[in-house]
């Protein structure tokens, strides 16, 4: 039992702390809860909200557009019959243009030439597909 527990932690642990490169984007819109803590000081923070969330941790060279509309009807008076009329629109646009690794920005500081490092990473990817 003791070995299982281990082997859960410590896949825990590898998918917990291992990163990588690519942009993290993560679009809500509804009812959300968000449980966290604040590094600073150390103090937990828990966020009950609705509406349209967007939260992005990118790269370099991403341009990201966000709409969002919400129209509603509350009239003041007496309370009516049914459900008052609301209305909620909007989009989400994310372009990501070339992104280079640290292995081509290395190459750059070193003295390559950025043109032929360019040109060899696209030969690549056109091979690959």
């Amino acid at each position: 039992m003791r070995n299982l527990f281990l082997a859960g932690v410590a896949v825990f642990a590898t998918v917990f702390l291992c990163s990588c490169g690519h942009n993290a984007i993560q679009y809500g819109d509804g009812l959300g809860f968000d449980a966290g803590i604040n590094p600073e000081n150390y103090t937990a923070s828990f966020n009950l909200r609705y509406g349209k969330i967007l939260s992005a941790v990118t790269r370099d060279n991403v341009e990201i557009e966000v709409t969002g509309k919400a129209d509603a009807d509350g009239t003041g008076g007496a309370e009516k019959s049914g459900s008052a009329a609301v209305a909620t629109d909007g989009s989400l646009k994310v372009k990501i243009g070339r992104q280079l690794n640290g292995a081509a920005a290395d190459l750059v500081k070193a003295g390559a030439d950025p043109d032929k490092v360019l040109e060899a990473l696209t030969k690549e990817e056109t091979e690959a597909k």
